[in-house]
């Protein structure tokens, strides 16, 4: 087709250059201080394209995209690659939320041999990062330089490009992108998402014209959400983080009529002052998700934006599954649900055993068998074969359905801990405490002590006018759990980090939890690449990898080990352990709470 002719109805791409072909000053998107027209963003889609077909992409190849976080250029780049039919992995970075995880140079290649990409798209801020990643492959890739966004010129393997091509033929690949996904263990892997899932997804939401504030990852879910309003002839607000008082202003000065983001974040919302005062009135949805929300902090997110709320559940590998409307919001008992499977997904609830469909009522294995599904993950045949079968999706959910249709949500089936002889779900705990009024969110997880029993430990964030004491806490869990569900351990946050899903970043949390060894009510700080704060609380980057993959044993005053990654700064209250006594007490403890980390990652106490 011709990119200056009506969109064809089939390829989204082809629909975003028909929309943009219209009015080409109109504004379409906007990044950091700088708005950008629907010709300029046409013009960079082209442009990137030729370079690409330029250099050898087409149908069957895989493009690796490494721009800024939330950059105009990861839209550019995804758009022209599915033009040309070819397939994305996006290398930026991971766990974008209210922090910003920057990937290792190792990993970044990782992802590369992986998924067999052949062709980088980088902008000026990689510029140095994308020579460091080609030297640890086996091939060079083709590099296509692209700049500052998105008015600066297209380089080609350091040439730059000429003319490029106006008319290009869309082609739909098999699939659409790799994401990758950290999961609970934090080393990150590769979902194949199908391409037809993303174009319908994009196509049937394209209804009417949509102004739509990006604050999750563009490579995840918040890119589909973009595409959507920029293939409906709306416009996008691209921010690379979350702070609660510039996304209320971002909505009200950009009219913002639909956004995403992630249950801790609705949490952290709700309960903000400056939410009273904003004017919301042309927002029509926010939808969250990411895990389940605790009913008390949806009731109160409700009083602030009535009749907008729709919850969305699903997972990376099984695409969108059920979703709670705004209507269903309404009923407190709807609340503690995530509502029904959409009308094109089977959802099945299985005995994690047998396989077997248990009845209505019982608990089980959350399946999911859906266009919108995986087609494996990348270079790992095994765990494909162990999460896809025939066809279904294992999520690794504990759920159930009551009579109505209504999924509810009882935690990870790797997440149970077993405390004496009762097992525990995570999940259920923090609804309980987060019911507690002055506690904002929480985070549960088990800890396997030196006598290698289980524990319950919580990280929370509580509220700044009147934070309640941990022992009001444990008191509240077990009035109405049992004191058996009462965690013994508390660290106090003063904002949880968050994955690309919207997710708590779990392995952050115990990993803090690591480094706090006795409890106290100083704050943890989500802020990487600080030093020590609060109490001497610190936390770093990421526990498994790092720009060496060098690790420091610790040791403490009370001779407990742990593990620090050798380019940061040794948190106070710790110092670098010596001997191989240390050494091995260090790899007990990674054993036993890092599974993650990869055997041949290097561990040094002082003299190694």
């Amino acid at each position: 087709m011709s990119a200056t002719e009506p969109a064809a109805p089939g390829h989204y791409v082809a629909r975003i250059l028909g929309e943009l072909a219209g009015d080409g000053y109109r504004p379409v998107l906007r990044w950091r201080d700088e708005t950008f027209t629907a010709a300029e963003l046409r013009f960079a889609v082209l442009r990137v394209a030729s370079a690409l077909h330029e250099a050898g992409a087409g149908p069957g190849d895989t493009v690796a995209i490494l721009t800024a976080v939330n950059s105009p250029w990861m839209l550019v780049a995804r758009y022209a690659t599915h033009l040309l039919g070819a397939v994305v992995v996006h290398i930026s970075g991971a766990n974008h939320g209210t922090v910003t995880h920057e990937l290792p140079v190792a990993t970044r290649a990782r992802m590369i041999r992986e998924t067999g990409a052949s062709f980088v798209v980088f902008d000026d801020a990689n510029a140095e990062r994308v020579g460091k990643i080609a030297a640890l492959l086996p091939e060079q890739p083709h590099l296509c330089g692209v700049g500052r966004p998105i008015r600066d010129t297209v380089t080609v393997d350091g040439r730059p490009l000429g003319r490029y091509r106006m008319e290009f033929e869309p082609q739909a690949p098999d699939c659409s992108t790799v994401i990758y996904t950290s999961g609970s263990t934090g080393r990150p892997k590769g979902v194949y998402k199908p391409f037809a899932a993303w174009n319908d997804l994009v196509l049937a939401g394209a209804d009417e014209p949509k102004h739509f504030l990006v604050v999750s990852a563009a490579s995840h879910t918040g890119g589909v959400l973009a595409d959507v309003a920029i293939a409906s002839g709306g416009s996008v607000l691209l921010r690379e983080r979350f702070e609660p008082e510039p996304f209320l202003r971002d909505i009200e000065k950009y009219r913002i009529t639909d956004t995403f983001i992630g249950v801790p974040l609705l949490y952290e919302l709700a309960g903000h002052p400056a939410v009273r005062s904003a004017d919301l009135s042309s927002l029509r949805g926010l939808l969250y998700g990411g895990c389940p929300a605790s009913p008390e902090r949806v009731e109160q997110a409700l009083a602030v934006f009535p009749g907008v709320l729709h919850y969305a559940y699903g997972t990376t590998e099984a695409g969108p599954i059920a979703m709670l409307p705004a209507d269903g919001h309404g009923d407190p008992t709807l609340r503690t649900t995530v509502g029904r499977p959409r009308p094109d997904i089977a959802v099945v609830i299985r005995d994690p055993e047998t396989g077997r469909e248990v009845p209505v009522g019982d608990v089980g294995e959350v399946t999911v068998r859906s266009p919108y599904g995986m087609r494996g993950y990348a270079a790992d045949p095994e765990l494909t074969e162990a999460v896809l079968r025939d066809g279904w999706v294992r999520t690794g959910d504990y759920g159930s359905f009551d009579d109505a249709g209504y999924l509810r949500l009882f935690g990870r089936m790797n997440d149970v801990v077993k405390v004496h002889d009762t097992k525990i779900a995570p999940t259920e705990v923090e609804k309980v405490l987060v019911g507690h009024p002055g506690v904002v969110d929480a985070c549960v997880y088990g800890h396997r002590r030196a006598d290698l029993g289980e524990e319950l430990h919580a990280g929370v964030v509580l509220a700044a006018d009147g934070p309640p004491g941990f022992a009001a806490l444990r008191d509240h869990v077990s009035r109405r759990m049992t004191p058996t569900h009462a965690p013994v351990k508390f660290v106090r946050w003063r904002r949880f980090p968050v994955s690309t899903a919207g997710k708590v970043d779990r392995v952050a949390v115990r990993r803090a939890d690591a480094l706090v060894a006795v409890e106290d009510e100083g704050l943890v700080d989500a802020q990487p690449g600080t030093s020590p704060m609060g109490k001497g609380n610190f936390v770093g980057t990421n526990p498994f990898e790092d720009q060496d993959g060098t690790y420091l044993v610790l040791a403490n005053a009370a001779n407990e080990h742990s593990l620090w990654p050798a380019f940061a700064e040794v948190p106070a209250g710790w110092r670098i352990a010596s001997g191989p006594a240390d050494r091995q007490s260090a790899l007990g403890y990674v054993e036993r709470n890092w599974t993650g980390l990869r055997a041949r990652t290097p561990i040094h106490t002082r003299e190694g």
